[in-house]
């Protein structure tokens, strides 16, 4: 089923989907995630994301969640743009925010609903923001800009030269 990820389900829509055991996949605009845009370098670009919901043995609404993006980071080494791919899948059970403490499954983690309204938008994000490098940076030292190049240059040769004078 094709829905809208920007668009609020209520638990009866939920369940619907779980019963039929639905899937809600499309694209999200990074621009649109706000609390993601403030870690990007740029707000350029989509994820493109599948939401599978179920229903567990104990009739919680569980949803696995697939997602896909390539991203613009700030080098923290270089402090130049760079691409970067975030993938990942993640299980979560979908529990009311007023009773979420008590409702606290074993295995996945919980999602809490807002008033018992479910924004995959929102799953999507929080997803994207705990799967980002503390610091990221190009992986290769060999693909940072002129500037972080030179001053491991400069680094290695004044060890270099440190080293010698000691002997």
């Amino acid at each position: 089923m094709s829905g809208s990820l920007h668009a609020w389900y209520s638990r009866r829509d939920l369940e619907s989907l779980a019963d039929r055991e639905g899937v809600l996949s499309g694209e999200l605009q990074l621009s649109k995630l706000t609390r993601l845009v403030g870690m990007l370098h740029s707000d350029a670009g989509s994820v493109g994301a599948s939401l599978r919901f179920g229903q567990r043995r104990d009739g919680r609404l569980e949803v696995e969640l697939t997602y896909t993006a390539a991203v613009e980071f700030t080098c923290q080494r270089c402090l130049e743009p760079f691409r970067h791919e975030l993938a990942g899948c993640a299980n979560v059970v979908l529990v009311d925010a007023e009773s979420a403490p008590a409702e606290a499954p074993e295995g996945p983690e919980a999602f809490e609903l807002a008033d018992g309204r479910f924004l995959p938008a929102e799953l999507i994000e929080d997803e994207l923001i705990v799967s980002m490098p503390l610091a990221p940076k190009h992986e290769r030292l060999a693909d940072c800009g002129s500037v972080a190049r030179s001053l491991v240059a400069a680094t290695e040769g004044s060890a270099a030269a440190a080293g010698s004078s000691e002997q």
